[in-house]
């Protein structure tokens, strides 16, 4: 009965996905009493994608230099080069700090912890996303707090207590995802690969009611602000997606150049919540950036492969 439940949510994730970012932004008092769970969750829709993957092959492909040297590439031009030129977009036009921090801190984030679980729902590369996403992640402890040197902008990241947080999100998302394997069995996932989108959708939908909390009184004090982070949040994910896919067409594979137009507009600004002083254009930018994420198996045609590509 739960795994058929699963299966018909999978099947039709994209629609559960928009609904559910409805009812989720009706229950505020959830979204509080669920703050304190947010590493949990980021753990878990990582782990959800790991346990769709061949996680040996995915490790040893980080023993080959070439391989290395491209996902580190990619790594590079994502954060470093992406925070910096969008910084200075946004001081040339005059933008207010606030929102120069918001351009900063979209540009410092690494790719969304469920990327490789959207990738594999719609049909993408899923282990180039998990490998861009597990070694930008990793490595945020000293790529984060660069950018904001680079960009001359103080923002007072306590470097070891960052680095500890995204260590015990990463392994925890290792052992839920090698659990899973473990418990269920790889071959089973993969034959019920329907149920396992539609536990994916909802546990982007659970990790995403400890993002709301207290926006909501912002955005009713500040609707028009609140209007243009959103505007600005679609911006950049639709408009980087798409223009990153039509780059990297030139040097990959349809598959690969579709995962990293995906990797490039959904990044996990939620990050910076957790590690910067409070600031509420932050918090609603941050919140804003969740519809096109979740809206993006809706906007973009999955391919219809199978789940061992």
């Amino acid at each position: 009965m739960m795994l058929r439940l699963l299966s018909l949510i999978g099947n039709h994730a994209a629609a559960v996905l928009i609904i559910g970012m409805g009812v989720v932004a009706l229950l505020p008092g959830i979204s509080a009493l669920l703050r304190p769970l947010l590493p949990f969750l980021v753990s878990l829709v990582l782990g959800l994608g790991i346990a769709r993957l061949e996680v040996g092959q995915v490790l040893r492909d980080f023993t080959e230099m070439r391989k290395a040297a491209w996902l580190a590439g990619i790594v590079a031009l994502f954060l470093p080069l992406t925070c910096l030129a969008l910084v200075a977009l946004g001081r040339l036009l005059g933008l207010a700090e606030d929102t120069v921090l918001v351009l900063l801190v979209f540009g410092a984030a690494p790719p969304l912890s469920s990327a490789a679980s959207l990738a594999l729902l719609m049909g993408y590369n899923a282990r180039i996303t998990l490998q861009v996403g597990l070694l930008a992640t990793v490595a945020l402890p000293l790529i984060g707090p660069l950018c904001f040197v680079l960009a001359g902008v103080d923002a007072r990241i306590d470097l070891i207590a960052m680095a500890a947080r995204i260590a015990v999100m990463i392994t925890g998302g290792f052992a839920i995802g090698l659990g899973l394997q473990r418990v269920i069995g790889k071959g089973r996932i993969e034959a019920n690969a329907a149920a396992f989108n539609g536990a994916v959708a909802l546990s982007m939908l659970l990790f995403l009611f400890p993002l709301l909390d207290g926006v909501f009184t912002y955005v009713l004090a500040a609707p028009l602000q609140s209007a243009g982070l959103l505007v600005l949040a679609v911006i950049l994910n639709v408009g980087g997606n798409l223009a990153t896919r039509r780059a990297a067409l030139a040097v990959s594979d349809s598959r690969t150049a579709d995962a990293l137009g995906l990797m490039f507009g959904n990044r996990n600004v939620s990050f910076y919540l957790a590690v910067l002083p409070f600031n509420p254009v932050l918090s609603v930018f941050v919140a804003a950036a969740q519809i096109p994420i979740y809206a993006t198996p809706a906007l973009f045609r999955p391919k219809q492969v199978s789940a061992a590509e």
